[in-house]
């Protein structure tokens, strides 16, 4: 099946993807603007929430089955 006929164009470069988040906007909001647009479940953790939380990232790629 040719690229045309999937509706893909030119193939993406294989190098590291940027995100869609406005990070300019990101780290300019406030702590309190913040707080104001997080979800309703969110708005009572614990301040030593995150304190124990490890990094986990993830493991090599293999090979894509088809």
């Amino acid at each position: 099946m040719s690229s045309s006929r999937r509706g893909l164009t030119a193939r993406q470069p294989r190098g590291p993807s940027r995100g869609r988040a406005d990070l300019k906007h990101l780290r300019a909001m406030t702590e309190a603007e913040i707080r104001k647009t997080a979800p309703p479940e969110l708005a009572n953790l614990p301040r030593d929430f995150w304190k124990d939380a490890v990094l986990v990232r993830p493991g090599p790629r293999g090979k894509r089955r088809r």
